[in-house]
């Protein structure tokens, strides 16, 4: 994923603050100080309801969606 890319929340609903779709605005790595596991990757996104960081394992590529679902 890369700058303007068009992504879709994909987690448990519950979670979704009202995230429904959104532009990916920065790309960053996460490391945990605490666990000790490995780096996440973590993308900045002006979702429809905000602008937020989230985990990129938790959205997907618009075009992928259309594609696949």
């Amino acid at each position: 994923m890369k700058i303007g890319d068009l992504v879709e929340y994909n987690d448990h609903p519950d979670e979704s603050q009202g995230r429904t779709v959104g532009i990916i605005t920065n790309t960053d790595v996460y490391r945990s100080r605490n666990t000790g596991l490995s780096n996440e990757l973590i993308v900045e996104v002006l979702w429809d309801v905000g602008i937020g960081w989230i985990l990129q394992r938790r959205v997907r590529l618009v075009n992928e969606v259309r594609r696949f679902s």
